[in-house]
């Protein structure tokens, strides 16, 4: 069963962060190209914080005590980032 919830953990830690940091980078870059950056500045600017982003993620996911706390932050947050980049655009 501790197997499982690694397992579980990682998974969400590697592929869940990656896919909200996805959409936080891709939600940054639109706020920034509206914030009369030029494209490829912001671009470059979100995919570097994008890097921190993830790293956050990652801390935070192994730094989470309850399995499902991880989880549904992960869904909440890349829900709400999906969200705000609909409205961004």
């Amino acid at each position: 069963m501790k197997l499982v919830k690694l397992a579980l953990r990682i998974t969400g830690a590697v592929l869940g962060g990656y896919g909200l940091t996805a959409l936080l980078v891709a939600l940054l870059t639109a706020l920034l190209v509206q914030a009369d950056m030029t494209r490829t500045e912001a671009i470059v600017s979100a995919s570097m914080a994008g890097f921190l982003m993830y790293l956050a993620v990652l801390v935070w996911a192994f730094s989470t005590i309850r399995l499902h706390t991880l989880w549904a932050g992960l869904v909440a947050g890349s829900g709400a980032a999906y969200g705000l980049l609909l409205l961004a655009r």
